[in-house]
């Protein structure tokens, strides 16, 4: 009898140890930074509810201009866990500095085997080139956390975020046909990583650079064929624009591209789905008007 309870006993511990080995989530409670707004969005929403997660940029930064001190560096070093990036872009030198002061920092580059056309905005205000980062995190996140409960927790929170994305893809191939077929799918863009929308069949005319805008453009801003133009809300107007605008009435249709949030906009609850519905709604107004 005795034996018999010391092997239950003994198979119970096995149990439970393989249990917890399996469920014990080498991430759970850690610190993430992360960088860009999109990324952070995207790090929550798959995993925000194991870990605390900070962006190294303050609310409302020019993420171009913005440069971590020594101490930044050495504070996020030593109390960083995870580090996850866009290897696209200038971060790439941040993970390499923090990783020489802290060689067992983990990271993921978000945007690893990615390319992008027309600008780096276009890694997230595309709902596709999002998808793919969100992959990629996705994929790491279950690799690094080494818990079978945390991966399947995380897979379950990728489906639920790829179906609010497809929904966005959709409706900009819908917006689209429903604009070609009215002959009216022209976007008038002020800004390069606007040019994706290209991909969904929108006809797109950049005049983002002075040499583009053509006598042609001028006249049909006159007579009304063009009357508004999408424009970064962070980029200065260059003075070509402005001209527009002032000598022909064009109204200009600020889209967030969304590198960092501002405190107004956090306090009011909005996300990345939020705005990127305010985006697709612009886009509806002027095609669809």
């Amino acid at each position: 009898m005795k034996k018999k309870i010391i092997l239950l006993f003994i198979l119970c511990i096995i149990t439970l140890t393989i249990t917890t080995g399996c469920n014990n989530d080498k991430l759970e409670g850690s610190n993430i930074t992360t960088t860009i707004y999109p990324i952070e969005y995207l790090v929550n929403v798959l995993y925000g509810d194991k870990s605390n997660i900070n962006s190294i940029y303050p609310n409302d930064t020019d993420v171009s201009k913005y440069e971590l001190t020594e101490k930044q560096l050495n504070d996020y070093s030593k109390s960083t866990s995870l580090f996850v990036y866009n290897g696209l872009s200038n971060e790439k030198e941040i993970a390499k500095t923090l990783i020489n002061k802290n060689s067992r920092l983990q990271i993921i580059d978000a945007s690893y085997g990615l390319k992008y056309k027309y600008g780096i905005e276009e890694l997230w205000l595309n709902p596709n080139n999002y998808l793919m980062l969100a992959n990629t995190i996705k994929d790491d996140l279950k690799n690094l956390s080494s818990s079978k409960y945390s991966a399947e927790q995380i897979e379950e929170n990728y489906n639920k975020l790829e179906e609010s994305l497809t929904t966005l893809d959709a409706e900009l191939r819908t917006i689209a046909k429903a604009a070609i077929k009215n002959n009216n799918e022209t976007i008038i863009i002020a800004y390069n990583s606007f040019g994706f929308l290209e991909k969904y069949g929108f006809k797109i005319i950049n005049i983002s650079s002075e040499n583009n805008i053509t006598s042609n453009i001028k006249n049909k801003f006159k007579d009304k064929t063009y009357t508004k133009i999408f424009v970064n809300d962070t980029d200065n107007i260059s003075d070509s624009i402005k001209d527009i605008v002032d000598n022909y009435d064009a109204e200009l249709i600020e889209i967030n591209t969304m590198a960092t949030l501002t405190d107004k906009e956090r306090s009011n609850g909005d996300n990345y789905l939020t705005i990127m519905n305010d985006f697709i709604t612009k886009i509806s107004d002027v095609v669809l008007e």
